[in-house]
């Protein structure tokens, strides 16, 4: 279902994912009135939401509809504005899935391709989460020969390396906020997420988590104990500087339809950490996170994976897990665990 009263908007998104053959778009209602009336018993298995026309009114359709399903699939879209943002984000705390920045009429074509990957993406991938939760739909596990566990790393980790995408800002918060305080390593973050989303994602950690938290700064060295978040819309990065490690920030092309990507800062790690290195893939679309764990793994490192029954989408994870990448599948409440005593935590 589309919900949207921009015909530009919500047309171009119904376009879109009615050429996907893997999409059926049941409804295009005008409000939210009309989506939540549509939605009930109506078995509709995702909801995309351009909230850009009236924000209250699209937050409050939004509450209704996950009080009617609280596992409902809610995606969702809008150009980047100071309202959109403030929405979005009151959006995913009221416990939407997904936000996708639509592309702007003067953006480039590719910037329009990435938009159309992300949203036929994410609803397909929301879509199949959402069958599994009714029982309608199970993904085949990896066969047991290709599903293999590494040994892990005999080093301690100095620094700790986490890639998240769909579900991710709820799934970062549980893990970090069950980390000891003991585990002082730098953790970064690659969370696919839109410029402003992140920097608000950085302060819920800190204030949920009581670490040092922030996006992270072109030229910023690594400080033990703090977190910080790839920026939207850009890549980071890794260098080394004499005794120091610094952060660069950088407008590379996307990797994977993804910037931030999480593999080039796992490659960067990798050439600098080697063994020393922790990662951790929780959930997502796709296969982001995938080619940098392999460098990790290749450098001596240690690589964790969320299992599939507690991920919103086993796309990130299971590519890493299938790819016999992984020393650990976990469900989310164990990962901080495990960390905690990769790490030197207690």
């Amino acid at each position: 279902m589309v919900v949207g009263a921009h015909d530009f908007i919500a047309g171009q998104a119904a376009g879109i994912l009615e050429a996907d053959p893997r999409i059926t778009v049941a409804a295009r209602p005008v409000d939210g009135v009309e989506a939540v009336s549509r939605f009930r018993n109506s078995g509709i298995e995702a909801v995309v939401f351009d909230i850009g026309g009236d924000p209250a009114k699209a937050l409050t359709a939004i509450s209704r509809l996950l009080r009617i399903d609280p596992d409902a699939q809610v995606i969702m879209i809008s150009t980047l504005n100071f309202t959109n943002v403030k929405t979005g984000i009151e959006g995913l705390e009221l416990g939407a899935a997904e936000f996708l920045q639509t592309p702007a009429a003067h953006t480039r074509d590719s910037s329009l391709a990435v938009y159309q990957h992300n949203l036929t993406g994410t609803v397909h991938g929301l879509g199949l989460a959402r069958r599994r939760a009714r029982g309608l739909e199970k993904i085949p596990q990896a066969p047991a020969e290709i599903f293999e566990l590494r040994r892990e790393s005999m080093l301690p980790p100095e620094i700790l390396l986490i890639a998240s995408s769909t579900g991710g800002p709820k799934a970062l918060v549980t893990v970090l906020e069950g980390l000891s305080s003991s585990v002082t390593a730098p953790i970064l973050i690659a969370q696919h997420m839109p410029p402003a989303f992140t920097a608000s994602l950085a302060r819920n950690i800190e204030k949920k988590c009581g670490r040092p938290s922030g996006e992270g700064k072109d030229g910023e060295i690594l400080e033990p104990g703090h977190v910080y978040v790839a920026p939207g819309d850009k890549h980071m990065v890794l260098e080394k500087d004499g005794d120091a490690v610094r952060i660069r920030i950088n407008d590379d092309p996307p990797e994977n339809f993804c910037r931030p990507s999480a593999d080039p800062l796992l490659r960067t790690a990798a050439g600098i950490f080697g063994a020393k290195i922790l990662v951790t893939v929780l959930t997502g679309m796709g296969s982001d996170g995938k080619a940098g764990a392999r460098r990790i793994v290749e450098a001596g490192g240690t690589v964790i994976a969320q299992n599939e029954e507690t991920c919103v989408v086993w796309g990130m994870p299971r590519a890493v897990a299938v790819a016999g990448l992984c020393s650990h599948v976990l469900p989310l409440q164990e990962i901080a665990g495990r960390l905690n005593r990769l790490a030197g935590g207690k």
